[in-house]
């Protein structure tokens, strides 16, 4: 869908629609203390597709406008700052320019007799006059439109519309014939409350787990898969990394369902909350090229299929060797590299673990992750999800005989099976933390759980390492705080 998007110095809001929506949003540039604001203009006509699970997908994307204002109020300042550069150097190159051709003319009529000389610099007055005349008119105009753009003020004290409270776009003012046919946004109440609810439950919930809080010598980090499109939950991942001052987040994939341009909304809602925190993202079969593209673009650190060093721990993202076509109405999948079939990512993936020191491996499909772990070389564990249910930690014998870990999270969009639903969560959505200690590399970790009716629950840490946790918390129903052994746990439960 064709959007512009102008920048309008001196403007202390941003309008849509020719002024039809009027937002309080606007930037300012420190060098000339002016305000910015933007000018957004589309086909209104196309923002209400006719395909239903489009029109699903922008209702739900944009019931928070907040990360995209960011965005648009970045590129605002850097494209009102690119042209005051370009313009400033064009002058100056203009005016090279022109004392360049002065000095070249008057030497070489230094080489004419005085007579000749002054015959030529009559004849060619006129135009020479012209010429001058016109360069000072072009001057002008532009050191008018330039002090007319500098001096224009637009401090339009805007009205928020009754109809809006509530909703996303609370604050905005409606004019026109659109101020009466907006009151149907009122539908988005539900959403927007729902997920601030969740916010607030989950920054409570955070708050009276003491021990979540990162120790020295721990590095913590979040990890969260299948959201397809649940944007409400990206805003919960991004907001617990940063509750939690995380190192980092990564995810393990499906961050869309059909992998278009407009899903990709979603990458700014985690970037928008995690106040643009580090994402290490290994893409899943619902992440296209679009969405792979749209990570690069928005500087996250896409699956290459080595091992890098991240915060003092070393991490192996890959890409899922799959791609679904179900964003080209279609059934199944094609390879993500003609190349390579399942067979080779495993293989490939396994090898590179162990080509160097590699604490975790970082991938989408759990029965691949479990592959990969029997074969590869990983420290500490295989991290993987493409499962509608929390599988947890789960010991897996390697082909040497030694013993390694493979963990799979559930869906942080609370789905459990395949069917798109991008608005308010119908089932138990989770993701982890997971706390790491940089000399042992001990790890550990917490499952955070937002339910239908917004209510948040987080469980203290629980050993990675130890096979027999979640054997001990299923018989007893106790989770195992950090540092405590499961045999300890069985212990206290044997004895009473």
């Amino acid at each position: 869908m064709p959007v512009t998007v102008t920048p309008v110095l001196g403007q202390s809001n941003s309008r849509l629609f020719g002024g039809a929506l009027v937002r309080p949003q606007y930037a300012r540039l420190p060098l000339l203390d002016k305000a910015v604001g933007v000018d957004v203009d589309a086909n209104i006509n196309l923002l209400v597709p006719s395909d239903k699970e489009t029109r699903s997908y922008l209702t739900s994307l944009w019931e928070n406008p907040e990360p995209a204002i960011g965005r648009i109020r970045d590129t605002a300042r850097r494209h009102v700052l690119a042209w005051a550069v370009a313009g400033f150097a064009a002058g100056l190159a203009l005016d090279g320019a022109a004392l360049f051709l002065w000095r070249r003319r008057r030497a070489r009529l230094a080489r004419y007799p005085t007579e000749q000389a002054e015959l030529i610099d009559a004849y060619n007055r006129p135009l020479r006059r012209a010429v001058i005349a016109a360069c000072i008119a072009a001057v002008l105009a532009l050191d008018i439109a330039a002090a007319r753009t500098y001096t224009h003020e637009d401090d339009h004290a805007i009205l928020p519309s009754a109809a809006l409270e509530g909703t996303a776009l609370e604050g905005t003012q409606v004019t026109g014939l659109l101020a009466d046919a907006l009151p149907f946004t009122s539908v988005l109440r539900p959403r927007t409350e729902f997920y601030d609810k969740v916010s607030r439950n989950l920054e409570t919930a955070l708050a009276e787990q003491s021990s979540l809080t990162r120790q020295d010598g721990e590095v913590s980090f979040v990890l969260a898969e299948d959201f397809e499109d649940v944007n409400g939950m990206a805003r919960q991942v991004g907001l617990a990394a940063r509750l939690i001052d995380a190192n980092f987040i990564a995810l393990t994939g499906d961050l869309t369902f059909a992998g278009r341009r407009e899903e990709t909304y979603l990458l700014d809602t985690i970037d928008y909350y995690s106040d643009k925190m580090p994402v290490w993202f290994a893409p899943g079969l619902h992440d296209t090229t679009t969405i792979v593209d749209a990570a690069i673009t928005r500087g996250w650190h896409v699956a290459d299929g080595t091992t890098h060093a991240v915060d003092g721990l070393t991490l192996l993202a890959a890409a899922d060797p799959r791609i679904s076509t179900v964003g080209d109405f279609g059934v199944g999948t094609v390879r993500r590299d003609p190349d390579v079939d399942v067979d080779t990512f495993v293989h490939a993936t396994a090898e590179a673990s162990c080509a160097t020191s590699t604490d975790f491996v970082l991938l989408h499909d759990h029965l691949l992750g479990e592959r990969v772990a029997g074969e590869g070389c990983q420290d500490v564990a295989v991290l993987d999800g493409r499962s509608y249910r929390f599988l947890g930690p789960r010991q897996v014998t390697t082909a040497t005989g030694r013993q390694t870990i493979e963990f799979t999270i559930g869906s942080a969009g609370g789905h459990i099976d395949t069917r798109p639903n991008a608005g308010v969560i119908r089932h138990p959505a989770r993701f982890a933390i997971l706390y790491v200690a940089t000399a042992t590399k001990e790890t550990s970790y917490s499952v955070v759980t937002v339910r239908p009716d917004a209510t948040v629950s987080v469980t203290p840490q629980t050993l990675l390492s130890d096979a027999q946790a979640e054997e001990v918390h299923a018989r007893t129903g106790r989770r195992i705080p950090h540092g405590v052994t499961a045999a300890a746990l069985s212990n206290r439960a044997s004895t009473g």
